[in-house]
């Protein structure tokens, strides 16, 4: 069982080559729990700043628990809420977001658009910047 600000991979790591079909990049659980078993809505991390293209907002030191696989290196997160498909799981536990971390994130995060999948996300943003 995971809960919101828990960051996920899945147990068996995606390609670079094969990135949109699957979870690639460390996703935060932003459901309040999450079973391991279904489906599930997601904040994405990247070390992509914002580009003009991609909204992503910088994060801190202090939003990540310290002693994980996944901790603050230059990350931001992409400010929109993605759907996450169990059938790229099973799901593996390689961070965890502080009580601050899911504040930040809570008070920037554009809630003005739904849930998406990360290809649909992608394209929208390929037909807005042309």
């Amino acid at each position: 069982m995971f809960s919101k600000g828990d960051i996920l991979l899945p147990s068996n790591r995606v390609d670079r080559r094969d990135w949109l079909n699957g979870l690639f990049h460390p996703a935060v659980v932003w459901n309040e729990f999450y079973d391991g078993n279904s489906d599930f809505l997601g904040i994405m991390l990247t070390h992509t700043a914002p580009d003009g293209q991609f909204d992503n907002i910088l994060m801190a030191t202090n939003h990540f628990e310290n002693g994980n696989e996944v901790v603050f290196s230059n990350t931001h997160f992409v400010n929109q809420l993605f759907v996450k498909f169990q059938r790229w799981g099973s799901f593996e536990l390689v961070g965890r977001l502080t009580a601050e971390g899911i504040e930040f994130i809570e008070n920037h995060l554009n809630i003005n658009f739904y849930p998406i999948e990360f290809i649909q996300y992608r394209q929208l943003v390929i037909r807005i910047n042309e």
